[in-house]
């Protein structure tokens, strides 16, 4: 129930209230949580930097991730962010498209079960708490001995939906990859 939040992330001090949603909704800040928050390194990093996001404050969701190591792959960009400075531009770049107001809910969280990992599922809202389309996405994370983020992988729902012909196109891609060389193909991470 709500007493697993005040439990689980005392430091981030979460209140119920907010908008009213399921029983396992709780705002805090920014950050609207349907999940049940567990309270491990990468969780706790994971939503503050979804926190930081929500209130528009790139500094805050930037001092989440690692110094030292740092890989950030959002899917909708051809190339991933390897430092905090690319990842403060991209960060930017975002928020100056997103409509104001707009929120990022995480619908559930994974359990950072002391291995510095966790997912998450998400959409995004507007002010009203109406879900906004095609805003639905899924994200890995991993985070070092700090319980700082060292890798994201951000995985946004497509404006388009292929179906049937997105498997098509998948089968034929399999066939073709067989003809390239390993050197031309997208590395494994």
């Amino acid at each position: 129930g709500s007493s697993a939040f005040s439990v689980a992330l005392p430091s981030l001090g979460l209140q119920r209230g907010g908008l009213n949603r399921t029983p396992h909704s709780v705002r805090h800040g920014g950050l609207l949580l349907r999940a049940e928050a567990q309270g491990g390194a990468c969780d706790t990093a994971a939503q503050k930097y979804w926190e930081g996001m929500n209130n528009r404050d790139i500094d805050f969701a930037l001092d989440q991730f690692s110094d030292k190591e740092l890989f950030f792959q959002d899917m909708m960009f051809p190339e991933p962010f390897t430092s905090k400075e690319q990842l403060k531009k991209h960060f930017e770049i975002c928020l100056d498209g997103f409509p104001e107001g707009l929120v990022f809910v995480i619908d559930e969280i994974s359990v950072d079960s002391g291995d510095g990992r966790c997912g998450a599922y998400w959409h995004c809202e507007t002010p009203e708490g109406k879900a906004f389309p095609f805003s639905r996405g899924l994200s890995f994370y991993k985070c070092d001995e700090n319980g700082k983020l060292t890798f994201a992988r951000e995985i946004p729902e497509p404006a388009t939906k292929p179906g049937e012909a997105g498997l098509g196109l998948a089968k034929f891609g399999a066939f073709m990859m067989r003809f390239i060389p390993e050197s031309m193909t997208f590395p494994k991470i």
